[in-house]
């Protein structure tokens, strides 16, 4: 049985080649070929004029190369910060977005996210985009007949103790006393309706410290077992 390919997206500060470590965890975690969509800082930049549409077509690309060049009919998404909300787009429905209907549900077996800012209360201007994708796309949509849904939140820094961190988390939040990676507090990082999981010493990205894609044991805290390439495997399906 074929492994379903793996698609990366990165988030909004991140060029494609910083998750070059990570990719490389994943094929000898899961024996999957993965791919990284070719999204830049300059991409994100320009979603404030152009909105989230192009991101979503780039996810879309990636996913067609990924299911062309293997044998499989589905590809796991895995989303860090912002690119976890250009999945969401992807994997889209009704009604269309940006003038485009991708209906990615239909081609993605799991959503994981990392450090992504799902849920907004605070009245933050620039994550308006947000605000909208969660009115089209509220939660895990396709469940339960679509993808599955993995939502992960770092919670090594607390906005309680940390005035910086608490102003961070307060652009997302209302309160920002919480615990998060230190960019994304857990309770935005938590897609409702989605499985969750709070890993307590991690942080958003490599500069703070260790972070989701830090090194292999750190990325097999939250990889799903049934994709690990030694899953056992029964009637030609994973147990």
């Amino acid at each position: 049985m074929a492994h379903d390919p793996i698609v990366l997206v990165g988030g909004s500060a991140a060029w494609p080649r910083g998750y070059q470590g990570l990719a490389e965890v994943l094929r000898e975690i899961s024996g999957s070929e993965v791919y990284t969509a070719p999204i830049t800082p300059l991409d994100w930049l320009l979603t404030r004029f152009r909105g989230y549409g192009q991101l979503a077509f780039e996810v879309a690309s990636a996913v067609d190369r990924a299911l062309l060049e293997s044998e499989s009919d589905r590809a796991v998404l895995v989303g860090h910060s912002m690119g976890g909300i250009a999945c969401r787009v992807y994997l889209g429905g009704d009604p269309p977005f940006g003038g485009r209907r991708y209906s990615g549900h239909r081609r993605v077996s799991q959503l994981i996210t990392l450090g992504t800012p799902h849920v907004i209360t605070s009245k933050e201007s620039s994550l308006t985009l947000i605000t909208r994708v969660n009115e089209l796309f509220p939660g895990a949509l396709h469940k339960p007949a679509g993808p599955r849904y993995l939502s992960v939140a770092g919670a090594a820094a607390d906005g309680a103790t940390s005035a910086r961190v608490r102003k961070r988390y307060e652009r997302i939040l209302e309160d920002g006393r919480v615990a998060g990676d230190r960019i994304v507090p857990v309770e935005s990082a938590l897609l409702p309706g989605s499985e969750t999981l709070v890993l307590e010493d991690l942080y958003h990205n490599g500069f703070y410290g260790r972070w989701y894609g830090s090194d292999g044991a750190t990325v097999e805290r939250w990889w799903p077992e049934d994709l690990r390439m030694n899953a056992n495997l029964v009637g030609g399906h994973r147990a």
